[in-house]
């Protein structure tokens, strides 16, 4: 005999301050999602009878600034019908968005120069077997070191 319409704005604090709504959640539990940028996406969750959780994924800095919700009871009259109460308002969450570089660079570069030197040792192992066994000639005769040809004559 109660629901709740819960709807969460956003304020970008860099631009102006106006204020946009990113999703709603009517009484009856439809959900409406607000165009945002090309990346991020929101989902929301009721976590019990009285809370519900706005989570954004795949954040871009343009997410960064100020998030609240406003909620709206509606209670169900002895008649049927269904009654608006005052809305309610959170206090604001401020969500700072940062690009760690380093971090999500971190492992690809390691993994790839681990690759890389492995199989340089590899090629380098692989050369020398190489050489000693396929390409050593056992008639060569080696010639003398003061730089003169022997003729032979007849």
């Amino acid at each position: 005999d109660l629901a709740y319409e819960v709807s969460w704005f956003f304020t970008r604090l860099r631009g102006g301050q106006t204020m946009s709504q990113v999703a709603s959640l009517d009484r009856f539990g439809l959900v409406r999602k607000m165009n945002r940028n090309s990346s991020s996406d929101v989902s929301i969750e009721r976590k019990d009878k009285n809370t519900y959780l706005l989570n954004i994924f795949g954040t871009q800095d343009s997410d960064s600034g100020e998030y609240h919700c406003v909620v709206t009871p509606w209670y169900r009259l002895a008649t049927g019908d269904w009654s608006q109460a005052r809305e309610l308002t959170s206090s604001r969450v401020f969500l700072s968005v940062k690009f760690a570089v380093w971090d999500s660079l971190k492992l690809p570069l390691l993994y790839g120069a681990s690759a890389s030197l492995g199989v340089g040792i590899f090629s380098l192992v692989l050369g020398l077997i190489c050489a000693q066994c396929c390409c050593r000639n056992m008639a060569h005769t080696p010639r003398s070191r003061n730089k003169l040809m022997d003729l032979e004559m007849d």
